[in-house]
């Protein structure tokens, strides 16, 4: 084999060649070197969020103090700081990626806004990149989100009774259960009149009463309401018709 050839094909293409020794035959082994990886100027050593959940708070009730409420009032923002190992001080680009809600700020203290989100777990990863195109660290950390536990809150609804008026004896009169507000559902009624007779809407909040041409003084009805009402609710309420010949 030509010498000068084997010499000029090391000089092109960086290879060592080495001949075996023990033995008449030639014999070359060829070595790659690789370049070696620039060791990253910085880490992230960790990444801390100043909560460990987000309650979503309970619908606002104006007469309930906030220290008689279930669950204490959340913004729903979290604190997010990335700690990093940066030995050089090399100036180094953050960045974070949500899976919801949004951030807000840059740099290595941000805020995480999850305002208005659904109930989950959510996670939320820092990066940083030391400006070499080479070195993109990365760290998650998740915070689940849940409904505060709100507690039954019982209000009672107001009740008033309207119609009656003055009518003619054997006519008919109207009354209305008039409800408003409160927690309860499914009000039922009953009503009970002191004279005539009712023909119409028993159990529903209006009622028609018949009179006679002896019906004299005045008609009485009452209501009472039922359902999942607070015991210290008022159940009941009256309004009168005068009775003129």
């Amino acid at each position: 084999m030509n010498k000068s050839f084997i010499f000029l094909l090391l000089i092109a293409v960086s290879l060592c060649v080495s001949f075996g020794a023990g033995s008449n035959a030639e014999s070359a082994s060829i070595y790659l070197v690789a370049t070696p990886t620039p060791t990253p100027l910085a880490e992230i050593e960790r990444l801390e969020l100043d909560k460990n959940e987000v309650l979503i708070p309970c619908p606002p009730i104006d007469n309930i103090p906030k220290e008689g409420r279930a669950c204490p009032d959340d913004d729903g923002l979290v604190a997010v700081k990335t700690i990093v190992r940066n030995p050089k001080k090399a100036p180094l680009v953050y960045a974070y990626t949500v899976s919801g809600g949004r951030i807000v700020g840059q740099g290595e203290k941000v805020v995480w806004d999850l305002k208005g989100v659904r109930p989950g777990t959510y996670t939320i990863t820092a990066a940083i990149d030391d400006g070499r195109g080479f070195s993109y660290e990365t760290k998650n950390q998740t915070i689940p989100v849940r409904e505060c536990d709100c507690p039954l809150i019982c209000i009672c609804p107001t009740l008033s009774v309207s119609g009656g008026g003055v009518i003619k004896a054997g006519e008919t009169v109207e009354f209305t259960a008039n409800v408003s507000g409160g927690t309860a559902a499914d009000i039922t009624y009953n009503w009970t009149i002191s004279q005539g007779e009712i023909i119409e809407g028993q159990g529903t909040s209006k009622i028609t009463v018949k009179t006679t041409k002896e019906t004299t003084g005045t008609i009485t009805a009452t209501v009472e309401i039922g359902g999942d009402l607070c015991a210290v609710c008022l159940r009941t309420a009256s309004e009168s018709a005068t009775i003129i010949k």
